[in-house]
C-alpha cells in the first residue's frame, strides 16, 4: 500500500540532523537502554533507523532507543533507511510494522502505538488491523487495556512487575478501585495469571449469589406488603403462591385449578411487580 520508494538503500546520517520524531509510540525511553548501549558498543547498530527526510533535516520514524543509545555513546552518524517522498501516515505505519516485526515494543507501547495511529491519522480499527496485518480484536483489546487500566497498573506492566496477561484479567473488574485492590494482591501474594482468574471467578460467583438473594428478598417483600392491603392476594400468598430457594436456583411456585385461575394469578403478580419497578 505504500508504493515504490527510491530511497530504500541504507544511508549514514548525522545524528545532529535528526531533529524530531514523526510518530512516538514508546512510553518509557530508558527501558533496556543500558543493554542497547552495550550491544551497539560491541556490534554497532545492526538494524538501521527509519527516517523521513524533511528538507535538509530528518524526522525519526523508527529507532528511538537506538538513536538515544547512539547519542549516549557519542556517535556522530547512524545507519538509516531514509524516505523522502512518503506521507506521514504511511511512514508512521512503516515504523509501527518495523517495531512489531522486531518485537521491541512492550504490550502497552503496542497499545499506545495503535491508539496514536487511530487518533492522529484517523484510522478505524478494521483499517488499521488490515494495514498492520493483525486482527481487529487484538487492536481493540490492547487499546481498551490502555484506556481502562489505572496508571499504577500500567507502570507495573511496563516495568515488568506483572504480566500484560494479568492486566487483561483485571479488566474484568468494573472499577479502577477494584483493579487496584486486586493489583495489590498480585504483587503481595505473587499470583499467577491462572490464580488471578480463579480468584475473580470466585468473587463473581459470590456476588451473583448475593445479588440473587437480594433480588428474591426484594420481590418477596413487595408481595408481602401488597398482601397486607390486597385481600385476594393475601388469601393465596404463601399458600398457593410461594417464592422458594433451592440448590438449583430460585423458583416461583403457583398452584392453580384451571388455566383461567393460573392466568389471573400471574396477571396479578406481574401487575404488582410493574407498579414496584
Amino acid at each position: 500500500m505504500f508504493g515504490k520508494q527510491k530511497s530504500l538503500n541504507i544511508q549514514y546520517v548525522k545524528v545532529s540532523k535528526i531533529t524530531g520524531s514523526l510518530f512516538q509510540m514508546r512510553l518509557e525511553m530508558d527501558y533496556g537502554i543500558d543493554e542497547m548501549v552495550e550491544s551497539i558498543k560491541a556490534n554497532g547498530i545492526q538494524n538501521p533507523l527509519m527516517l523521513k527526510q524533511v528538507k535538509n533535516e530528518y524526522r525519526l520514524v523508527s529507532g528511538h532507543r537506538r538513536l538515544k543509545a547512539a547519542k549516549l555513546i557519542g556517535l556522530d552518524i547512524v545507519p538509516a533507511i531514509v524516505y523522502s517522498k512518503i506521507p506521514d501516515k504511511d511512514a508512521a505505519l512503516k515504523g509501527m510494522v518495523d517495531n512489531l516485526n522486531r518485537k521491541e515494543l512492550t504490550p502497552l507501547e503496542q497499545a499506545n502505538g495503535y491508539k496514536g495511529l487511530m487518533e492522529r491519522f484517523g484510522f478505524k480499527q478494521k483499517e488499521l488491523a488490515k494495514a498492520l496485518g493483525v486482527s481487529q480484536s487484538i487492536i481493540s483489546e490492547y487499546v481498551r487495556t490502555l484506556e481502562m487500566l489505572p496508571v499504577e497498573v500500567m507502570k507495573a506492566v511496563n516495568g515488568g512487575r506483572i504480566k500484560f496477561a494479568h492486566a487483561r484479567v483485571l479488566l474484568r473488574l468494573s472499577t479502577q478501585e477494584e483493579m487496584l485492590e486486586y493489583f495489590e494482591k498480585i504483587i503481595d501474594e505473587e499470583l499467577t495469571v491462572d490464580e488471578l482468574k480463579l480468584l475473580l471467578s470466585r468473587k463473581k460467583n459470590v456476588e451473583d449469589l448475593s445479588n440473587r438473594q437480594k433480588d428474591l428478598e426484594r420481590v418477596s417483600s413487595i408481595f408481602e406488603q401488597s398482601a397486607q392491603s390486597d385481600k385476594s392476594l393475601k388469601k393465596v400468598w404463601q399458600r398457593e403462591i410461594m417464592l422458594k430457594r433451592s440448590r438449583i436456583g430460585d423458583r416461583l411456585q403457583v398452584d392453580f385449578r384451571s388455566g383461567k385461575d393460573l392466568f389471573a394469578k400471574l396477571e396479578k403478580l406481574f401487575d404488582i411487580l410493574k407498579k414496584n419497578q
